[in-house]
């Protein structure tokens, strides 16, 4: 062979550590691939619930779901079945329940072990006028199952059927009377202000709650003379949409001059509500679920 070709290309040598090397780096690249199948399996799995809904709302849930599915990467089983069918979903000891049910909330609470498992509701319409036979209408209510994996599905369906430009839509055009729900947004935002000594307790929670509903909530601590100056100062001016939606710790702040709404007073750690609060039901939710841990 031509000596001045073997002067200019050399052939490569290849030791025992750089063929290692080189393998490992090749099934690393097969794995980092490898792992991306199942993951999107997952992720696909995390979006779907079942629910079980009564059917005397079959026409405006359907719709609604439809609506949903199409604007949220969201996946829902759904089944329909009478009032009294739905009510022996509890008889069996081993008895599938789905990861919503939507139904009245009279016929929820006719089961003890339908309120243990469903604790969390989020109401959406009053019975329709031309079906309800109480002298006051019966609330239907979006339930929870507390041991569903997918929370956050299950919760963004439940501010879907309760969102004026959403699912009260189309319970309106059946002729079911709505409710005062929140504003849709996929991913809600809630603002709160705490007093100090709150301040660690509360973001503990907040953090549960944002993984379990999938909302954004921001926090910020402040004493209550810098809370009260700072409440005063947006309250008189044009820009009310900038006060916290839940004020922790600071008595009746924000309520003297109808800024804040006091939501109980039986309480060690007072709370009020804001009025101009976009998601005010999700921002109750909270304060909900931290006074039951207290």
């Amino acid at each position: 062979m031509n000596q001045d070709f073997n002067k200019i290309f050399k052939t490569p040598k290849y030791t025992g550590v750089s063929l290692s090397l080189l393998s490992m780096f090749v099934l690393a690249a097969m794995f980092v691939v490898w792992q991306k199948f199942p993951k999107s399996q997952e992720l696909e799995s995390e979006t779907e619930i079942f629910v079980i809904c009564d059917k005397r709302l079959q026409t405006p849930a359907q719709k609604t779901l439809t609506s949903f599915m199409k604007e949220c990467s969201y996946r829902i089983s759904i089944e329909f079945l009478e009032t009294e069918q739905i009510k022996t979903l509890f008889h069996g000891p081993n008895a599938t329940l789905p990861d919503m049910l939507i139904c009245n909330e009279f016929d929820l609470k006719s089961s003890e072990k339908a309120v243990s498992i469903y604790t969390d509701h989020i109401p959406f319409a009053f019975e329709s006028a031309r079906t309800a036979d109480l002298e006051s209408p019966a609330l239907f209510v979006c339930s929870i199952n507390e041991k569903t994996k997918n929370t956050r599905t299950a919760y963004s369906l439940g501010r879907y059927f309760s969102a004026p430009s959403r699912g009260q839509f189309f319970l309106a055009e059946a002729g079911f009377i709505g409710v005062d729900g929140d504003r849709w947004m996929l991913k809600p935002s809630v603002s709160i202000l705490v007093e100090q000594a709150y301040e660690k307790d509360i973001r503990s929670m907040a953090k549960y709650f944002s993984e379990r509903e999938g909302v954004k909530v921001d926090i910020a601590s402040k004493t209550p003379a810098d809370a009260n100056a700072t409440i005063n100062l947006i309250g008189k001016s044009n820009a009310k949409e900038y006060l916290p939606d839940l004020l922790i710790g600071f008595g009746s702040i924000g309520t003297q001059n109808s800024i804040y709404s006091p939501i109980s007073n039986q309480t060690v750690i007072g709370a009020s509500v804001s009025f101009s609060a976009k998601s005010k039901k999700t921002a109750l939710r909270f304060w909900k679920l931290f006074q039951n841990g207290l």
